[in-house]
């Protein structure tokens, strides 16, 4: 974690609140007290009085300037522990709020570490006794406020407001004024890190199993048997076993204790940091790339962004891995990124197999002191590897060699919330802070970075072939043997109809399936809509059954036998009868995941099927505990939605099928096709990864549309130059860039109107400006959709 230096001299801070000011870069200025002197610093996080709260505030400043007023506050303390953003994360914060246009505190905000955003708890106590003189001159209300600290000393704010029965809001900030109440905010609950000692796992030869009974123990012990005896030095690193399993330390403390395992500390062997001993051989098209990417990783190198372009299942990770371990080995960090903690879970698990306790995790689903513990391990002096989400990116690492956005195509790297960055922007900022490389990952990259890998200096680095298994060559020497992508066949569901199959599945479809089954293979079945039925619908009058608060169906869960608006949440029990007219008619259309599940189990009773959606996630349910038990082979259909498109390594899936190539097609976005193009590709790329013989079925009703056909082909190059002409034609990124402006109203006609207004302002600025003609306005036009959460 980030500690202040020697602090800068001056008596007055700039400092940028956690608030909203009207000019959103304007910093608040603070006097610093006699007592905190010597220990405020710029970048440092501290807590100060705004209006009649106290909110967090970082230290942009400190001068000896005079303010313009003489009403300055003293800023409260430190927030506790210290932490200070360092230089480089400050002018970070500052760049984003640029180009976010959010306030300078809500750009540092994503650099805070784990717990600082807590909400403050504000205590009071006596500063000074008041003067007999002063007594006189205090209303009731002050008098007893003074009395009840003097009786009780340091309190909290609530009880104090309690315990006199009223409100303080004005009777403190006038006690303060005068110097006899000091306010002071802490945060409560701080998560502690807990620092674990970094420790392996050994087996012990010929031991007794656990007993029957100790069920837990003997499921452990079957799975660290085959993984322990297949690793050269026979040892794992403990938090490569707790992060890759449902094992837990207290289970692995209970197996030795029993005798059946060693637990001792972490030996170099157990973590390779150099990336190279003990990695798989190359394949020649992985080796090309690697001595194209290694000098890049050279201190002295320019800062250059890598497009590595390659195939599902061609070993870009590998590449990763061979990055990472060579940073390591100069003394340097790196940042790996998958778009969701699911993906980056399976990533980090090949990550600490090759670098043990260097390798750290950093996601909003680790436990809170686990978590800080993380950070605080990132911010040391050793160089680590960091894997995570996109927040991950934001670690406290002081000299980072390389970062690496996998599937950096991912709308997942977009932030919603404030403040709305793009993880590929900031990463490649961040990296021409620290002369680092920047690798993007992907077998559909975005238009845009495709494009700048043309154009803007950008290197591409392409893998076209497929790693298969590795066979012995001549000297003792094992080489990867490519394995070629899978078969795929377009089944055409509007000839489907017309030959009478009505059914959600093709006849080619459940041909696929059946024979997989037979011959022992999983299958994965792809459908990105969750829920039983997408429309619930009064077979008398017609009427659907929508969100009352957005202009949207509810979709009907069976499982909880609810419908359910997947934009707001709003949910309640599926309706007997129709609101409209009465009628017990009610039919339900469309198909969601929940409904493939089941007309899958109705069709193939005797496969175990397990469905893999946001609303599997329930009662402890992990996506690691789901993808265990498909590696495992304790399912043989797996049904999902994007959750199972991104990137996972399933090794016995040998089929896929594609129930909807259409879902994102003719939506009202301008990367359409592109999503169609990228969604198809990469749920294809999940079959067949270790052998060949792999098929996809791809269900359609646009099999002509070159989304769809040139994923069928796996054909990136002939989607990109049509694609990339579309957006040309109509001005769309990346030949223009686009900024959207969205009013929100409860009053339809004012959100209008409000619209319009706008649109006529930025009309007239920019006909008066000569260096901005040239924007186009487009709309005002209703959203999509125009009515949410009411």
């Amino acid at each position: 974690m980030n500690t202040c230096s020697i602090p800068l001299p001056g008596r007055y801070v700039e400092v940028a609140p956690n608030a909203r000011l009207a000019d959103r870069r304007a910093t608040l200025t603070y006097r610093v007290p006699e007592a905190l002197e010597a220990s405020t610093e710029v970048g440092q996080l501290i807590w100060a009085p705004l209006k009649k709260r106290i909110v967090l505030g970082i230290v942009v400043e400190r001068h000896d300037r005079e303010p313009a007023t003489e009403h300055i506050r003293d800023i409260h303390a430190p927030v506790e522990p210290t932490f200070c953003l360092t230089p480089l994360q400050w002018r970070l914060a500052v760049w984003i709020a640029e180009q976010t246009v959010c306030t300078l505190y809500e750009a540092a905000s994503v650099m805070l570490p784990p717990g600082v955003g807590s909400r403050a708890v504000e205590y009071l106590s006596l500063k000074r006794q008041p003067l007999t003189d002063e007594i006189d001159t205090l209303t009731p209300s002050q008098k007893r406020l003074v009395a009840f600290l003097s009786a009780e000393g340091e309190t909290t704010l609530e009880r104090a407001q309690r315990a006199q029965q009223s409100s303080l809001r004005t009777i403190v900030p006038a006690l303060e004024e005068r110097g006899i109440v000091q306010r002071i905010a802490r945060v409560r609950n701080r998560p502690e890190p807990r620092m674990t000692r970094a420790e392996q796992v050994r087996l012990v030869p010929d031991s007794m199993p656990p007993p029957e009974r100790a069920h837990r123990q003997g499921e452990a012990l079957a799975w660290l048997t085959p993984r322990l005896r297949a690793r050269p030095d026979l040892a794992m690193p403990i938090e490569s076993i707790v992060a890759s399993s449902d094992i837990t330390r207290a289970t692995l403390r209970a197996l030795a204790a029993r005798g059946c395992i060693i637990i001792e500390p972490l030996t170099e062997a157990a973590a390779d940091h150099s990336g190279g001993s003990g990695a798989p051989p190359l394949t020649n098209e992985q080796s090309v790339a690697w001595e194209q990417i290694r000098p890049r990783l050279d201190r002295e190198a320019a800062a250059l962004a890598i497009l590595l372009h390659g195939v599902t299942g061609s070993g870009k990770t590998e590449l990763y891995l061979r990055a990472a371990g060579t940073c390591l080995a100069s003394g340097r960090s790196a940042i790996v990124l998958a778009p969701e903690i699911g993906l980056s879970s399976q990533i980090a698990q090949r990550f600490q197999a090759r670098f043990g306790n260097r390798a750290i995790i950093l996601h909003s689903a680790l436990g809170d002191s686990t978590r800080a513990a993380n950070w605080q391990r990132a911010g040391g002096v050793d160089p680590v590897v960091v894997i995570g989400p996109r927040s991950a990116l934001f670690a406290p690492l002081h000299d980072i060699g390389v970062i690496i956005l996998d599937e950096e195509h991912d709308s997942s790297y977009k932030q919603d919330s404030i403040p709305r960055y793009h993880t590929r922007a900031v990463a490649e900022e961040l990296a021409s802070y620290h002369n680092a490389l920047l690798i993007l990952g992907s077998a559909t990259p975005d238009v845009e970075t495709f494009y700048r890998s043309t154009t803007a200096g950008w290197q591409r680095i392409e893998l076209r072939e497929r790693v298969g298994q590795r066979v012995a060559a001549g000297g003792g020497q094992l080489i990867a043997r490519p394995i070629p992508l899978p078969d795929t066949v377009v089944v055409d569901m509007r000839a489907e109809l017309r030959s009478g199959n009505e059914s959600i599945f093709s006849r080619r479809l459940m041909e696929v399936v059946s024979q997989r089954i037979m011959a022992g293979e999983q299958i994965m079945l792809f459908l990105n809509r969750r829920g039983m039925s997408t429309i619930v619908q009064c077979r008398s009058c017609g009427a659907v059954t929508q969100c009352p608060y957005c202009d949207i169906p509810l979709v009907y869960h069976r499982t909880s036998g609810r419908v359910i608006c997947h934009r707001c949440g709003h949910r309640r029990l599926a309706p007997a009868r129709c609101e409209v007219c009465g009628s017990d008619a009610i039919g339900y259309f469309g198909a969601g995941t929940q409904r493939i599940e089941s007309e899958v189990q109705r069709l193939v009773p005797h496969a175990r099927v397990v469905r893999w959606d946001q609303d599997a996630l329930r009662g402890g349910v992990t996506h690691e505990s789901l993808l265990r038990r498909v590696l495992n082979h304790e399912v043989d259909i797996i049904v999902g939605t994007q959750m199972i498109a991104k990137g996972l390594d399933l090794p016995d899936v040998t089929a896929v099928g594609v129930i909807n190539a259409d879902t994102y097609l003719y939506l009202p976005d301008i990367r359409a096709a592109e999503r169609t193009f990228q969604m198809v590709t990469q749920v294809a790329g999940r079959a067949g990864r270790r052998v060949s013989g792999s098929e996809v079925v791809l269900q359609t009703f646009s099999p002509e549309h070159y989304a769809i056909s040139n994923a069928a082909r796996h054909d990136y190059a002939s989607f990109y130059r049509e694609e990339i002409a579309f957006r040309a034609r109509h001005g769309y990124p990346p030949f223009k860039r686009l900024a959207r402006l969205v009013i929100r109203h409860t009053d339809e006609d004012r959100a209008r109107g409000e619209a319009e207004a706008l649109a006529g302002v930025l009309e007239a600025e920019i006909l008066s400006r000569p260096e901005i003609q040239g924007i186009d306005i487009i709309g005002p036009a209703p959203t999509f959709s125009a009515r949410v959460r009411g």
